[in-house]
C-alpha cells in the first residue's frame, strides 16, 4: 500500500476528532440529537480547519445505520463508503470546476431521487463562491425549497462572495482559525502516534507557521519528518527558513537605538544567506508587535510565544525604548512589509524603510517637551525675573513700521470683532502705576477698558466707525465725540444707540447715557490724514489681503460727492 500522508491520515473521522470548533460541533450536535436539521448549511472559514471534513462527518450522522446520531459508527456500509468517497447518497462537487449553470440544472435534476441506502442524499459544494452568477441564480430555488430528503452543505473561504440571497436560505456556521497552542497539542498527539521525535520547540514552531490551518501544520510535521529522525528547533528554521530570533532582537535594537550601519550589514547577510526579504519582514512586523504587547500588558507570557530564553531579552529592549515609540517604528514597519511585497527589488524596500524607521530614535518624547517647558515656566515665575515680562513683549521687527501692523492683520482675520487699535502694550507689574489715560475724570481707566469690551462685541463695521470717536465720561453721561472728518458716522451710530448703551451697561457695571457730539470742521493735512486711514483696522485688513498700499487720501469736507459717503482712499494694489 502506498504511503498516506499524515494530513489525510488524521483527517478527523467524527465531531470529537474536530480541533478549535467547540460552538459550531454544539450547535450540530443539538441539532441532531433534537431533530432540528437545516436543509442548508453554509460552512465558512479559513482553509485547512476542518470545513469539508465536518461536513463528510454531518453525512455520516445523518446516514448512519444508528443515525441519525452525533457520534456515527464508522464501520457500516454507509459510514465507510462516505469515509472512501464511493457512497452515491454522498455528492462532492467542487464549485472551481463545476461552476456553470448547466453543472446546476443537472444537480437540479437529480436532487429529485430518493437516497439508495440511507436516509438522506447530501450534497457538499466546496468552493462554493466559484459559482458564477447565473448558476447561484439557477441554484435559488431549489436551495430554499429541497425535497425533504436532500440536505446541501456549501463550503468557501470567501464568504463576501456569496450572494446575500443565497445567505439567507442557509444556516451559516463560521469556522475559526485554530489557536497556535491547540495546534501544538493536536500535534503531540500525532507525533507520539506515528513514534516521530520532535521537540517542543519546534511543534511550536510549526504551530506558528501554520497560521491557523491544521492541514498545513500536519503537511510540514509530515515534511520536517522527512528531514531529521530527531527533530530540533533549528531545523525546523532552516527547513522553513523561519529567521532566529538573535537576528530579530538585533535588528530591533539597532531600529530603537539609530545604528544605521548595523541595520544595512543585516539586510547584506539575510541576502548573502538566500533568505526570503518578503518572509522576513513579516516576521519583523510580527516580532514588533510582541514587543508593543509584552511593553503594555502586565503578564505578557500569556499572550505571547516567547519561550523562558527570550523573554529576558525582549524585557531587555522594552526597558531601553517607550510605547510611543514602538508604536511608530511599527507602523513604520507595516509600511514597509507592503513596500516589499510589492517591490521589484524587495532589498532595497527594506534597506530604505529600515533606515526611515531609524530616524524616530532622534525623536524626544512630546510629554519630555511639556515637562521641560512646564519645569522652565514654573522656574521663571518664582524668581519673578524681567525674563517674565519680556515673554510678553511682541518680537522686534527690522522694519519699526511693519511690526506692530503684523498683529492688527491677524485680529482683522479672526472671526471676533477688531477692537480699537492700540500700539501693543506689555503689561506692567503690579506695584507700578498704570499708564495715563487721555481724560481727566475720575475713573477714566475703567470706562475705557468697558469702551474696549463694548467694541469687540458690536459688529465690526459699526466697531470701526466707533472707533474713530472720543470718549469722555461727565456724570451719568458717555460722550463720543466725531471730528469733522467722521461726522457722516453719526446716523450710523445713533441708530445703535440703545444696543451700545445696554453693552456699555454689561461691561461698565452702571447705567450711563450715551451723548454724540461733533467738532467743527477744519482743514487736515493730506500727511496727518493718512495717518489716521493707516490706524483704521479695515483698511490695514485691505490692504494686507490684497498687498496694496496707499496712494491717495481725499477728504471729505473737500470731496462731498465721495460715493462710499466716507474719505476717498485710492488704494494701488500690487
Amino acid at each position: 500500500m502506498s504511503y498516506l500522508v499524515l494530513a489525510r491520515k488524521w483527517r478527523p473521522k467524527g465531531f470529537d476528532d474536530l480541533v478549535g470548533q467547540e460552538p459550531i460541533m454544539r450547535i450540530l450536535k443539538n441539532a441532531i440529537t433534537q431533530g432540528k436539521i437545516a436543509h442548508a448549511y453554509i460552512f465558512s472559514g479559513p482553509r485547512g480547519v476542518g470545513k469539508t471534513s465536518s461536513a463528510r462527518i454531518l453525512a455520516k450522522a445523518l446516514n448512519c445505520v444508528e443515525g441519525p446520531t452525533f457520534s456515527p459508527c464508522g464501520i457500516c456500509a454507509s459510514c465507510t463508503g462516505i469515509a472512501d468517497g464511493s457512497s452515491v447518497d454522498v455528492t462532492e462537487i467542487d464549485g472551481a470546476s463545476n461552476n456553470s449553470v448547466d453543472d446546476i440544472r443537472d444537480l437540479r435534476e437529480r436532487v429529485k431521487y430518493a437516497p439508495s441506502y440511507g436516509k438522506y442524499k447530501v450534497y457538499i459544494i466546496d468552493e462554493v463562491h466559484m459559482l458564477s452568477g447565473s448558476a447561484f441564480n439557477a441554484l435559488l430555488k431549489t436551495l430554499e425549497e429541497p425535497p425533504a430528503h436532500v440536505i446541501f452543505v456549501l463550503a468557501t473561504t470567501e464568504m463576501k462572495k456569496i450572494p446575500a440571497t443565497v445567505l439567507s436560505r442557509c444556516q451559516h456556521m463560521p469556522f475559526r482559525r485554530i489557536s497556535a497552542g491547540e495546534i501544538k497539542a493536536r500535534l503531540r498527539q500525532i507525533a507520539d502516534s506515528e513514534q516521530i521525535q520532535v521537540s517542543s520547540a519546534a511543534l511550536g514552531l510549526v504551530a506558528r507557521a501554520a497560521d491557523g490551518s491544521m492541514r498545513d501544520s500536519l503537511t510540514i510535521l509530515d515534511q520536517i519528518s522527512s528531514f531529521s529522525s530527531d527533530i530540533s528547533e533549528e531545523d525546523v528554521k532552516n527547513m522553513l527558513g523561519i529567521t532566529d530570533f538573535s537576528l530579530l532582537s538585533k535588528v530591533a535594537t539597532a531600529l530603537l537605538c539609530g545604528d544605521r550601519v548595523a541595520l544595512l550589514e543585516t539586510v547584506h547577510l539575510l541576502s548573502e544567506q538566500g533568505t526570503d526579504i518578503r518572509t522576513f519582514t513579516r516576521e519583523l512586523v510580527q516580532f514588533f508587535r510582541d514587543l508593543l504587547v509584552a511593553s503594555v500588558m502586565k503578564n505578557p507570557e500569556t499572550a505571547l510565544d516567547f519561550s523562558a530564553e527570550e523573554i529576558p531579552a525582549v524585557q531587555e529592549i522594552i526597558s531601553r525604548t517607550s510605547e510611543d515609540q514602538l508604536t511608530l517604528v511599527l507602523t513604520e514597519i507595516m509600511k514597509a512589509d507592503t513596500e516589499v511585497r510589492h517591490a521589484s527589488s524587495p532589498r532595497l524596500a527594506l534597506e530604505m524603510a529600515l533606515i526611515r524607521a531609524s530616524f524616530l530614535s532622534g525623536l524626544t518624547p512630546i510629554t519630555d517637551v511639556i515637562n521641560a517647558l512646564s519645569g522652565q515656566v514654573g522656574s521663571g515665575a518664582a524668581k519673578n525675573t524681567p525674563a517674565a515680562t519680556a515673554r510678553s513683549v511682541p518680537p522686534q521687527r527690522p522694519s519699526p513700521v511693519s511690526a506692530p501692523a503684523r498683529p492688527a492683520a491677524k485680529q482683522a482675520a479672526d472671526p471676533v470683532p477688531p477692537k480699537k487699535e492700540e500700539a501693543p502694550v506689555v503689561l506692567p507689574e503690579p506695584d507700578e502705576p498704570p499708564s495715563p489715560a487721555p481724560m481727566p475724570q475720575e475713573g477714566s481707566v475703567g470706562i475705557t477698558e468697558a469702551w474696549e469690551k463694548v467694541l469687540s462685541r458690536v459688529e465690526p463695521p459699526l466697531a470701526s466707525k466707533l472707533s474713530q470717536t472720543h470718549i469722555e465720561l461727565s456724570g451719568q453721561e458717555l460722550v463720543l465725540t466725531l471730528n469733522g472728518g467722521h461726522a457722516v458716522f453719526e446716523d450710523s451710530i445713533k441708530k445703535n444707540l440703545s444696543g451700545i448703551e445696554r453693552l456699555l451697561h454689561e461691561s461698565y457695571g452702571s447705567q450711563l447715557k450715551i451723548r454724540l457730539a461733533t467738532t467743527a470742521k477744519k482743514g487736515v493735512r493730506k500727511k496727518d490724514l493718512k495717518e489716521k486711514v493707516m490706524e483704521d483696522p479695515l483698511v490695514k485688513e485691505a490692504l494686507e489681503l490684497f498687498d496694496g498700499r496707499i496712494v491717495e487720501v481725499t477728504s471729505l469736507e473737500n470731496n462731498n460727492a465721495a460715493p462710499n459717503g466716507g474719505d476717498d482712499v485710492k488704494e494701488d494694489a500690487g
